[in-house]
């Protein structure tokens, strides 16, 4: 009889163990990105404190205001393209999934023209003055289909247009619809536009008249992994599944796909960077899905036949999902060194491409998505939350900081003519030298 209740005792401890094992590992596996990644998240502010602050005492071309206005309350959210004597920029309202494009003078700051359009604008405007266009993108990050088959999940919900519109007066030209958001910059090239989006496809279009030349099917969801064009070969990231892609638009056909199993993120919202036959691209592998862990790895690889070369680990940290989605730097590359920052750990890196040294790193205090502007041996690089860092290239040394304090700097600066141009989330409009 004790014999059956020590067996009977060891049973049921042993079922105990096995449900007590199922139950840990799946809530603490790793989740699939549909579970986050149709969230909604929030501006990333540092709530108005030390508005238009410099920190540093050495002089940079960040250090005089020359101008500085408020244009409008929603605020705005591309880098401003600066065309002559006129500066564009992009709107996006997240409540009412609402949108617009502003056309500023640079030199006063006076509003030349206004368009409301009924989705975000993202893309960063293309400007081509020989036609006398400039054309962008409209679209959400909320996503629609199946959220239990990634393969029928698209990105962008309501009205998603390209538009060519006339940059004298702002009038919409021509508009094509599409099914999926499109948040990623379009290339212009001999009069075609091409562009990628929500809908996991890829698109050429008449710049003139806005018609459908061709398109193909890639099955992956591009967020905002703006296309690189460099000869007859467009490159860019997308997700579910989570690819890199090469198109050849000579014979409008994918030449190569790579694919990333153990990607979560990042790779799909990362723009590439191109530098002597390589690409250069960040991912983000979630580790912990429970405390938001994740790591991110910059990958170098073979243009031309799609071979990864080589791949970095730039560290783990905490996510934040979903109020930080896990967007990767957009890297910049002078004389073989390569400027990148990983938003896991909020460190900015300089790594020798040739033998994937990191020769030094920087802790920032917010996301760093925008590409780096490099010049006189400084390096120039924007936060989301609103801060713009001056480092020295050769050593990361800080140099200079200078805070605008709204909510979001997001997609960077511009440098134009001798001055740096801002525009941030409370919608300011700077100007500085």
């Amino acid at each position: 009889m004790n014999i059956k209740r020590t067996y009977l005792f060891y049973f049921f401890a042993l079922v105990v163990l096995i449900i007590f094992s199922i139950s840990y590992v799946l809530h603490n596996k790793v989740k699939p990105a549909t579970t986050y990644y149709y969230k909604s998240y929030n501006q990333y502010s540092n709530n108005g404190k030390d508005n238009n602050v410099v920190t540093g005492s050495k002089k940079t071309l960040l250090s005089k205001v020359i101008l500085s206005k408020n244009i409008n309350s929603l605020g705005f959210d591309t880098t401003p393209i600066v065309s002559g004597d006129m500066e564009y920029v992009g709107t996006m309202n997240r409540t009412t999934l609402t949108g617009g494009l502003y056309a500023i003078k640079r030199t006063t700051g006076k509003v030349a023209w206004h368009d409301n359009f009924s989705n975000w604008i993202m893309t960063n405007p293309v400007v081509v003055p020989s036609k006398n266009m400039v054309f962008v993108g409209s679209g959400n990050s909320k996503h629609y289909g199946n959220i239990k088959n990634t393969n029928t999940l698209y990105r962008g919900t309501g009205n998603n247009y390209i538009y060519g519109i006339n940059i004298t007066n702002g009038k919409v030209i021509w508009k094509y619809k599409t099914l999926g958001e499109n948040m990623p910059t379009p290339i212009y090239k001999n009069g075609i536009l091409y562009f990628v989006n929500g809908n996991r496809k890829f698109y050429a279009l008449n710049s003139t008249t806005g018609k459908l030349l061709w398109s193909i099917s890639t099955g992956s969801i591009v967020s905002m992994s703006s296309p690189v064009l460099i000869g007859n070969n467009v490159y860019f990231g997308g997700a579910l599944p989570y690819k890199f892609f090469d198109v050849n638009i000579r014979t409008k056909k994918i030449a190569w796909a790579d694919s990333f199993p153990k990607v979560t993120g990042a790779l799909d919202d990362t723009t590439p960077t191109y530098s002597n036959g390589y690409i250069y691209t960040n991912a983000t592998v979630l580790t912990n899905y429970k405390n938001n862990m994740g790591t991110e790895y910059l990958y170098k690889i073979n243009a031309k036949t799609g071979k990864i070369i080589w791949s970095l680990k730039e560290g783990s940290g905490v996510i934040n999902l979903p109020t930080d989605p896990m967007e990767g730097s957009v890297s910049t590359i002078v004389n073989n060194i390569l400027y990148t920052s990983s938003n896991t750990t909020r460190k900015i890196f300089a790594v020798n491409v040739d033998t994937k040294k990191v020769l030094w790193n920087f802790k920032v205090k917010g996301m760093v998505n925008s590409p780096f502007i490099v010049m006189k041996n400084l390096i120039y690089s924007t936060t989301v939350n609103g801060n713009i860092y001056v480092l020295n290239i050769k050593n990361g040394e800080f140099i200079a900081k200078r805070t605008l304090g709204g909510p979001e700097l997001a997609s960077g600066i511009s440098f134009y003519s001798g001055k740096f141009y801002a525009t941030t989330g409370n919608g300011n409009f700077y100007v500085f030298q």
